[in-house]
């Protein structure tokens, strides 16, 4: 009888001991992989009685598919990685748990204060009207990177404006052989809808915009849009300027190109291009009419097909996730800007950033940065914009056509948004 007593006073110590499991799909591989691994891991000590279980689902097609047919299934992890447009989508079929009870949970929530410390645009891009649905996580901002040998030796700073881009791509574009055709250009650009959208935005233009009644319209029939698709035009036509749809840090490694936009998550790549050949810098992109720049990178959402208590336990993961330390190790080991403005008090980013002057540079534009629609076609439309901004560029349709058509097809995108 003892015996049995034993065993079951055994099987209820485990039981209440258990820890509570928290399933993380996330797209990180590499190192940055590695470094979110080691902070899971530094959580799990923290915690004995939560087990995060971090799960490299593969890039990010891999991870939203998988979320989609997890979605269909009933086959969800307790939290993921998502783009605030899959989470619009997955807010559809009210799946997305929102995070407001947590937040104000009076044992396990946030201040006020603490949820404001996060850079404005990152918390918006996380919020539906009054509903907080993500933590932001790995977020980075475009900026210009430069050859700082070949500028320095011309004499040219790095362009503060787009008159000063332009000047700088004619001044730094050499035909060296007098073949035509310039063998280093000074400036360089992606024929992608990050491309267009970034220079529309310092342009002050949109691709959609809020109308009065709080749904999105096309925008992308605007002057704005004109002046953007005729700058990229004229860039090629005067031979100042490279374009590729691919990535451009080899040819910069290369020497081919001088300058070029990207986000701040391409700056592995550029060192390991440029190491050895040339000194590289960045700074903050032009100024055109606005300084504003987009940001780019995922959130965490959690599922609210998880039991309550992996709900509670996800939650004090995502808010150590985004806690001044974490996010500032974060930062510092993967290139990805911290998500909090106290993390650049903490001792790590101050060590960081006096080793590293480039690193504080990316944030001067913190203030400016803008988020993506929060809009479950958003993808579609990106997709039509790409479509008329290289059907424009490699000259398949004049400029009035391309427009005319894009605008037509994100309308019709929009109508289904909202049907």
């Amino acid at each position: 009888m003892k015996k049995v007593l034993l065993l079951m006073l055994l099987v209820l110590s485990v039981t209440f001991f258990a820890a509570t499991k928290v399933v993380f799909w996330h797209a990180m591989g590499g190192a940055q992989g590695e470094t979110l691994n080691q902070i899971v891991k530094s959580f799990n000590e923290s915690r004995p009685d939560i087990t995060v279980e971090a799960v490299y689902i593969g890039n990010y097609n891999a991870l939203q598919q998988k979320l989609l047919a997890g979605a269909q299934a009933g086959q969800l992890p307790t939290i993921s990685q998502a783009y605030a447009n899959w989470t619009a989508k997955l807010l559809q079929s009210k799946i997305v748990e929102p995070l407001n009870k947590y937040m104000n949970d009076p044992k396990i929530g946030m201040t006020k204060a603490e949820w404001e410390d996060v850079f404005k645009a990152f918390r918006d891009n996380c919020t539906w009207g009054n509903t907080v649905y993500a933590v932001p996580f790995n977020k980075s901002l475009y900026i210009m990177y430069y050859n700082a040998t070949a500028l320095s030796a011309a004499g040219i700073s790095a362009p503060k404006s787009i008159n000063e881009l332009l000047y700088a791509a004619k001044a730094l574009t050499k035909d060296k052989n007098k073949d035509g055709k310039p063998d280093v250009y000074g400036f360089a650009f992606r024929t992608t809808v990050d491309t267009f959208q970034i220079f529309l935005m310092m342009r002050g233009g949109d691709i959609v915009k809020l109308g009065k009644d709080g749904k999105y319209v096309s925008a992308i029939d605007s002057a704005e849009t004109r002046e953007v698709l005729g700058f990229f035009k004229k860039l090629l036509d005067d031979k100042v300027a490279f374009a590729q749809g691919g990535y451009l840090n080899d040819i910069f490694g290369q020497g081919t190109v001088l300058s070029y936009i990207d986000t701040i998550a391409g700056r592995t790549y550029v060192e390991q291009s440029a190491k050895g050949k040339f000194q590289w810098s960045w700074a903050p992109v032009p100024v055109w009419k606005t300084r504003n720049v987009p940001f780019a990178g995922t959130d965490v959402i959690m599922f609210s097909t998880a039991k309550e208590e992996e709900k509670r336990a996800a939650w004090e993961f995502m808010k150590y996730l985004i806690s001044p330390e974490v996010t500032a190790y974060w930062a510092v080991n993967t290139g990805y800007l911290p998500v909090r403005r106290a993390a650049l008090q903490t001792t790590i980013w101050k060590q960081a950033a006096k080793a590293d002057p480039l690193l504080e540079i990316p944030l001067q534009q913190i203030d400016n940065a803008k988020m993506d629609p929060q809009l479950s076609v958003w993808t579609e439309i990106r997709n039509v914009v790409s479509t008329m901004f290289n059907d424009f560029i490699n000259g398949k349709a004049d400029m009035e056509t391309a427009i005319k058509k894009a605008d037509a097809e994100i309308k019709k995108y929009l109508a289904e948004e909202y049907k």
